[in-house]
């Protein structure tokens, strides 16, 4: 992946999650991605497999079109 695009989709996944008022222990619990995975992809460390972006959609409530719907 694209490391600018996987940078503003780590800010995407942090800013949601604190937005919704989670840890990265509550989404790794909503997402069943582990908690270590959860800060790689923060700080895009780890691409994202589409496996786990639609866990991550899911664990906020939102269609994968929405979820990555983002700019900046």
């Amino acid at each position: 992946m694209d490391k600018q695009l996987l940078r503003k989709l780590a800010k995407r996944i942090k800013d949601l999650r604190k937005q919704y008022g989670y840890t990265q222990d509550d989404l790794s619990v909503y997402s069943n991605i582990a908690r270590s995975t959860i800060g790689n992809i923060e700080t895009a460390s780890n691409d994202l497999t589409f496996t786990k972006l639609n866990y991550l959609a899911k664990a906020f409530n939102m269609s994968l079109s929405e979820f990555l719907n983002f700019e900046n």
